[in-house]
């Protein structure tokens, strides 16, 4: 049976609709959808709240959007504020004001600018994080790339993975192929006023366990580093090594245990 298509939604006042299928629904004012809604765009520059999952081949919410529901979309960009109780499944994600979502994250790009908290895994095939991002499961990704701030409460899996450390980076467990760690010294200024201002006064990352085919490390402190070829560069604290073929540490880095295996 096919679905049959309404008219568009615009709200500039304060309203309540039912749910359906439509072409856009625009949001200017207070808008209530009630059940699920499908749409080629869904725009929200007001306050909007949907009683059920929103499926859409456009997401923007510039304003504040509340989805009780699953979001389904070839892309979203949230430049205001957005909370989802359910999953969260789409092409492109692009967060440059404030997410919240409940349940899973899977896209194939997912590029996060501002500040983002995500109560399930992460599922992509890359990850870019230049603002704050928080995830409580999983994060596993082809590439994973962080100019910012991240704490992942479960394991960081991916093939590549690139960090410039800006304030305190944490992952549980840490795998790859290539994994580099590195301080990033470039605006300087910037970020000693960004340290001032969350009263953070160091770069680093921490883990329980990294493990990599090739690992390139600085200011990181983990209780296990696993690989093949290794350096350990300034500003690391850590445990125990265990590597198969080269190993190489700073002078000014802190090595426990050393195993050749």
């Amino acid at each position: 049976m096919e679905k049959t298509v309404q008219n568009n939604i615009k709200i500039s006042g304060s309203s309540s609709v039912g749910g359906g299928v439509f072409n856009q629904v625009k949001i200017n004012g207070s808008g209530k959808i009630i059940s699920d809604i499908e749409c080629e765009v869904f725009s929200c520059n007001g306050s909007s709240i949907i009683e059920g999952n929103l499926k859409a081949e456009t997401i923007k919410v510039s304003g504040s959007a509340d989805i009780e529901g699953n979001v389904t979309a070839e892309e979203i960009t949230v430049s205001g504020n957005s909370e989802i109780d359910g999953n969260l499944d789409c092409e492109v994600i692009k967060v440059n004001g404030s997410a919240s979502i409940k349940g899973n994250v899977k896209g194939k790009e997912i590029l996060i600018n501002g500040t983002s908290n995500i109560e399930g895994n992460v599922s992509s095939e890359e990850v870019e994080v230049r603002g704050q991002a928080k995830i409580k499961g999983d994060c596993e990704a082809e590439v994973f790339i962080s100019r910012g701030n991240f704490k992942i409460n479960g394991l960081l899996n991916a093939g590549n993975i690139d960090l410039e450390l800006l304030r305190h980076c944490e992952a549980k467990e840490i795998g790859g192929e290539n994994i580099i760690v590195r301080k990033n010294i470039e605006n300087a200024g910037v970020k000693k006023l960004i340290k001032f201002l969350v009263n953070q006064s160091n770069d680093y990352l921490t883990a329980d366990v990294i493990e990599g085919d090739k690992i390139y490390l600085e200011y990181t402190q983990a209780k296990v580093v696993r690989g093949n070829t290794i350096e350990i560069g300034p500003g690391c604290s850590i445990e125990s090594i265990e590597y198969k073929e080269t190993l190489e540490i700073d002078e000014n880095a802190k090595v426990g245990k050393q195993n050749k295996i």
